[in-house]
């Protein structure tokens, strides 16, 4: 049996290595599911501490470790030595995480080639240049060292919190993105909106504190504005309790399919054949005929936006109704 330290964290475990970035890191919420489906543990999540508050009060780790601060490679390497980690799983793209395990000679080293990682990790893969959905390039690189992997599952993830949400079904709105060019109109967010009030339906609009500006423009005085004032747990309670949540490609609407809540999520500069939320009740729309999209642009240059101004809150309305009656 794995001893545990004074310091709650148990030794010979596995380590999962978290990313900053939301999106990214709900990615990893289906991998520490798999991991359990598979009886691989004790589970140790680590990383910035945003994203690993995400395994404060969930099932899905034994013990999360928050950065303190940003760890060169021969410290995170100390960590790894200190607690004598028998596995790491370090699927950010970066370089540090994949050292690090190589430094305190950690026997299982799993992650993806970007980065120069590849040549430090005893299983290894591509990511940018694989194809499919991105959770399953996570899955081929995990088949590397667990063969026998069962299919990848769905996150099925509770933060362990209870919101005090509407009596009443609502609808979660996230209108946010990191790029200018994935967003779709806060003007056609805003019609949403109403549409669903005049509805019966109450309407929660979830956002970072950088958001802000957009969540007000669209909640008004008709929506429940949350944008900023959550932490990344308390979204993801609001976002499962959602009968249906409407976003772009974003960290929420890939954290809002990790809680198993119907999403659906517009695209236009990004491709939903690889980066779709990954999730049992997830719908996308794509403007056809667009020839310059997906572009993986940051800003878009045509005049109008048209991949994803284009597309109507009619067709957005009854997509998402479609999506929830399915």
């Amino acid at each position: 049996m794995d001893s545990v330290r004074r310091d709650g964290i148990p030794e010979g475990a596995i380590w999962v290595r978290f990313p900053r970035f939301v999106g990214d890191a709900a990615m990893q919420l289906p991998v520490l599911r798999l991991l359990r489906q598979m009886g691989q543990g004790p589970l140790v999540v680590w990383g910035p501490s945003a994203t690993t508050s995400l395994l404060a009060q969930s099932d899905l780790a034994d013990a999360v470790v928050p950065d303190a601060g940003r760890l060169s490679p021969w410290r995170m390497a100390a960590l790894l030595r200190r607690h004598k980690a028998a596995a790491s799983i370090h699927f950010p793209k970066s370089l540090r995480p994949a050292l690090a395990a190589w430094l305190a000679r950690v026997p299982l080293r799993i992650g993806v080639d970007e980065s120069l990682a590849g040549r430090f990790n005893t299983h290894s893969g591509p990511f940018w240049k694989a194809e499919g959905p991105f959770l399953l390039r996570y899955h081929a690189v995990l088949r590397k060292a667990f063969p026998n992997a069962p299919p990848m599952p769905f996150a099925d993830y509770d933060p362990g919190l209870r919101m005090d949400a509407p009596v009443t079904p609502y609808l979660c709105l996230l209108p946010g993105s990191m790029w200018p060019s994935k967003a779709w109109p806060s003007a056609h967010y805003r019609s949403l909106l109403l549409r669903a009030r005049s509805e019966g339906m109450e309407v929660v609009v979830l956002g970072s504190r950088d958001e802000a500006a957009i969540c007000d423009e669209v909640a008004g005085v008709e929506g429940i504005n949350l944008c900023g004032g959550t932490s990344l747990p308390e979204a993801a309670a609001w976002l499962r309790g959602a009968k249906v949540a409407v976003g772009n490609d974003s960290g929420l609407s890939h954290l809002a399919a990790a809680c198993s809540t119907p999403i659906l999520a517009l695209y236009g500069a990004t491709d939903p054949g690889a980066s779709a939320p990954w999730g049992p009740k997830i719908a996308t729309l794509m403007r056809p005929g667009i020839p310059c999209a997906p572009c993986f642009k940051q800003n878009c240059f045509v005049m109008g936006h048209p991949c994803l101004a284009d597309i109507s809150m009619d067709e957005v309305w009854g997509a998402a109704m479609k999506l929830l009656s399915s």
